[in-house]
């Protein structure tokens, strides 16, 4: 069967509007990487029966399925090859319940996070996720990754927010366990299965998602300490402190900061910090009442002072203020820009052992190569870093060191080599490297028990199959 064959029974079970290929395909943003959109054709099912239909079509035909939400991902998860069929989720953008008395949300997984986001705020609701990417991240996405974000310390990563979820499995059958309620002890969990999976057990059609309340009158503040240990021993204080709620509470050292605020043109804002050697945390509290909150925030952070905990602090005065501060925070990929061809990781790293890992960490590097730059960025809550390492220039033959400089004793601390962003091709030799044989093999049963021939995702996680090259023309 060649690709025209291909094309016109695809249309038989999607609107020929909903599948682009060749020129087409240019009106759609290929996300973090081309080779996102390399298969060289788009499926966009309206409902969840289509989906199935798909699914069951490429199954009969050994056509290989990559699944795509917002293409935010940077592990490799939604890239594709020629002979390939992307299912993307954009058309399953439907918020089909919101229950303000349960907390509850029911969404069709195309629908993204800023989407739902607004939708119930007005009602005193938040989702518990928050991401730089939230505009075009999708939950289905979410949910396929486990993303974290920056309130991850308070509740949980993305399967800790998910009651219930549907999906179409590699075989085209839909699954579904659909609970909105917290307590369902009814066997296995088998939603838990394809939460993380990026999407190499089947398609996450539609997710049900417990809520938060909102967090209302949040003040900001950008702290400078001496190091990691202070940074911790802060984040410890204020979220024991029973006068502030602390929301989010973000770790950058030097090189990251004034990288990023520089090329935002923002550098005179980080004068404030006492030494230059001294690492950034910005943090957002809520408190009840609005004015209460300033005097709060003035009287923590004047205790933090005195106890030397924090070197300096600059308390945003206004929204702008804020967003400025934040900026610096979201905008990491200014770095990549200024500093191209790093090597990035996403790691996990208890606090007890954040300022010795970190410690560790620059003086392996540097000893590697004096020119590497190591721009750092964490989650300081949860412990959750970010990281790239370059000088600017290509440097293959430095890929082994470096990572054996960032993933060596992880383990032995308890941490872990991938934190929030997945797996997806980029991290699979770390996978099968950091990870127990033991379960590396139960993974590979489960994989092999819902996809015996290996259609969904290939190359995700694991390494890559053989697939079918019938669809290359379509390149």
């Amino acid at each position: 069967m060649n690709a025209n064959d291909i094309i016109s029974d695809l249309e038989d079970i999607v609107d020929c509007k909903k599948i682009r290929t060749g020129e087409s395909l240019n009106a759609l943003n290929p996300g973090m990487t081309e080779k996102n959109l390399d298969a060289g054709i788009v499926v966009s099912p309206e409902t969840v029966a289509e989906v199935a239909k798909v699914v069951k079509f490429c199954k009969a035909r050994g056509i290989q399925i990559i699944p795509q939400g917002g293409r935010t991902g940077i592990s490799g998860a939604a890239e594709s090859s020629p002979g390939q069929l992307i299912i993307q989720s954009s058309a399953l953008d439907q918020i089909i319940n919101l229950d303000f008395v349960a907390g509850t949300a029911i969404v069709e997984s195309g629908v993204t996070l800023q989407q739902l986001q607004d939708a119930i705020e007005p009602y005193g609701f938040g989702v518990g996720i928050d991401l730089a990417a939230r505009g075009t991240a999708t939950i289905g996405g979410m949910v396929s990754t486990n993303a974290g974000g920056t309130e991850a310390f308070r509740y949980g990563v993305t399967r800790h927010r998910v009651l219930g979820l549907e999906a179409v499995l590699a075989d085209g059958e839909i699954f579904s366990d659909m609970k909105e309620v917290t307590k369902a002890n009814e066997g296995y969990d088998i939603k838990q299965l394809l939460i993380g999976a990026e999407g190499t057990l089947g398609i996450i059609t539609k997710v049900v998602l417990n809520l938060v309340p909102l967090d209302k009158n949040r003040f900001t503040a950008l702290l400078s300490c001496e190091n990691a240990v202070s940074a911790a021993a802060v984040f410890q204080s204020l979220r024991n402190d029973s006068r502030a709620t602390l929301l989010c509470a973000e770790i950058m050292w030097p090189d990251y900061a004034n990288t990023t605020a520089r090329a935002l043109g923002m550098e005179n804002l980080l004068d404030f910090a006492h030494s230059e050697k001294d690492v950034f945390v910005i943090i957002d509290i809520s408190c009840a009442e609005n004015k209460a909150g300033v005097d709060v925030l003035e009287e923590v952070l004047s205790e933090l002072l005195s106890r030397e905990s924090i070197t300096s602090a600059l308390i945003a005065q206004n929204q702008r203020e804020a967003t400025d501060f934040w900026k610096i925070r979201e905008e990491s990929f200014l770095c990549d820009k200024a500093y191209p061809h790093g090597f990035w990781y996403d790691m996990s790293v208890p606090l007890s052992h954040l300022d010795d890992y970190t410690t560790a960490l620059y003086e392996t590097i540097a000893s590697i190569d004096s020119e590497l730059k190591v721009f750092l960025f964490g989650h300081l809550g949860d412990g959750n870093l970010h990281l790239t390492v370059t000088s600017g220039i290509e440097a293959p033959q430095l890929e082994s060191q470096i990572n054996a400089a960032v993933y060596e004793g992880l383990n032995d601390i308890g941490g872990s080599f991938s934190a929030e962003h997945g797996i997806g091709n980029q991290k699979r030799d770390s996978l099968q490297k950091y990870t127990n044989s033991q379960k590396m093999k139960i993974m590979k049963s489960v994989k092999n028990i819902l996809d015996p021939q290996g259609i969904m995702n290939p190359g995700k996680i694991f390494q890559p199959e053989e697939g079918p090259e019938f669809m290359a023309a379509l390149r």
